[in-house]
């Protein structure tokens, strides 16, 4: 073989030789950098799972304090020392998947919070999803129909569904047989003096009387409480305090609604004096004609999640006169008078139905649901709010400083939180489970029932 020859051999040999060091090098770089990414990769995984995790214990810490029911979630920066690591970014929901908004979750499921934590670096990575459910705490008040801090007297004829509770004293008035009597959802009891509550609650329920100090009945108690009778308890044990921070000072202007007029309130607007006007004479049933009656509305918009709040100074419906609530989502009405009378209604008057379109009777108007109107009146007058043969009444009242008087009045939906609660003769009330009052709402989410990482 020649010299040259020999040269072109040694040569291509160690070509050959360098491409398979390269090919070698590459692969074992190939290998090397598949690792450090895996490696990344696997310590971002980890630094995120930690992100999310100290967004659901963030939430579960902020769920101990003030303003838990309320607690919505929000983005938490996490860092390690002074450098930021990732944000975490919570949402607190009820488990109907609303905000927990100013009068908290409702329904079977209000003690429970569904915590959503999304974990992500300040750089670009992975994302970790975790979700965790706690469940609250809450006083006894949740399960009242009324509760009042200094007295609840009701006289003959009167029927309560639900259970009814005093940081003092209960007097129930008899004789037999127009007694007045607390009744559970179950109809037929106490002689067939219990009949069937209008609506039909949403849920079963007991009744029973809870008072601090005595509970006196006309009749004998065995024949005018179904359910517990429970004089006695500890004081401070029944009806939890409430304190209402009102939104804003009374409002100066005035409002009235005139027969045939359905005018729809402003949330932005603060009101003084809001009037509806009477039907004049004694009809029976009220006119079908919206032309012959007057309407207020509230409009509550299309997102159920979405509390609208709106404030007057007083509110005086009269004769036949309508506050209607459309839209899907809840209302929280504010009457900010704070000595004098703040709600008062006559004859056949409606507080809380949901159609515009009026019913040939009072007893007929769609009432709305639990817990989706709230009343609060911050009047320390006895009687802050007086319903006078009022119709359909629906709304959840939370008067902690003033009273709550009824006189053969139909409330068909709701519950009672008030200083003092009187119902005269023949008044009828019928709790909605779906109602939340003031002292029930829960608080100290710190019992894990689940916890999942998506």
């Amino acid at each position: 073989m020649s010299t040259h020859g020999q040269r072109g051999a040694a040569l291509m040999t160690v070509l050959l030789f360098m491409i398979l060091i390269m090919v070698i090098t590459a692969g074992v770089m190939n290998i090397l950098r598949a690792d450090l990414s895996a490696g990344i990769r696997q310590q971002q995984a980890v630094q995120v799972f930690n992100i999310a995790e100290s967004g659901v214990h963030y939430a579960i810490a902020t769920l101990q304090m003030s303003g838990a029911s309320t607690y919505g979630g929000q983005t938490v920066s996490v860092s390690d020392g002074s450098t930021q690591v990732g944000t975490a970014t919570v949402t607190v929901r009820c488990l109907d998947g609303s905000l927990p908004s100013v009068i908290s979750c409702v329904g079977p499921n209000a003690a429970y919070r569904r915590i959503v934590s999304t974990g992500s670096l300040v750089v670009a990575g992975p994302a970790r999803v975790l979700t965790a459910i706690v469940e609250g705490t809450t006083s006894s008040t949740s399960n009242y129909a009324v509760c009042a801090y200094n007295g609840i007297s009701f006289d003959q004829g009167v029927q309560v569904y639900g259970t009814v509770g005093t940081n003092t004293n209960i007097s129930l008035a008899g004789p037999m047989p127009n007694r007045a009597v607390i009744c559970n959802s179950t109809p037929g009891g106490l002689g067939g003096r219990c009949g069937t509550p209008s609506p039909v609650p949403v849920t079963p329920f007991s009744a029973g009387a809870y008072a601090v100090g005595t509970i006196t009945c006309g009749a004998g108690c065995s024949n005018q409480v179904e359910g517990t009778v429970a004089p006695n308890q500890p004081a401070g044990s029944v009806c939890t305090a409430v304190t209402l921070t009102p939104p804003s000072s009374p409002g100066s202007t005035g409002l009235s609604v005139p027969l045939g007029s359905s005018i729809t309130v402003d949330p932005s607007t603060n009101y003084g004096a809001v009037t509806l006007a009477s039907v004049p004479g004694n009809p029976s049933p009220c006119p079908s004609d919206p032309a012959q009656r007057a309407t207020l509305v509230i409009d509550s918009g299309a997102d159920p999640t979405v509390t609208v709040t709106v404030r007057m100074r007083t509110l005086n419906i009269g004769k036949c006169g309508r506050v209607a609530v459309t839209g899907v989502g809840r209302v929280v009405l504010w009457l900010l008078e704070p000595t004098n009378q703040a709600l008062f209604t006559v004859q056949q008057a409606v507080l809380g139905t949901t159609s515009l379109a009026p019913a040939a009777a009072e007893n007929l108007e769609p009432p709305i649901e639990g817990g989706r109107f709230t009343v609060n009146i911050v009047s320390t007058n006895a009687t802050a709010a007086r319903l006078n043969q009022g119709g359909m009444i629906a709304a959840t009242f939370v008067i902690p400083n003033g009273g709550y008087s009824m006189d053969q009045a139909q409330l068909t939906n709701g519950a009672i939180l008030a200083n003092t609660v009187h119902f005269d003769q023949g008044t009828t009330f019928t709790w909605d489970p779906r109602s939340s009052l003031g002292g029930g709402i829960y608080a100290n989410f710190s019992r894990l029932r689940y916890w999942k990482d998506q």
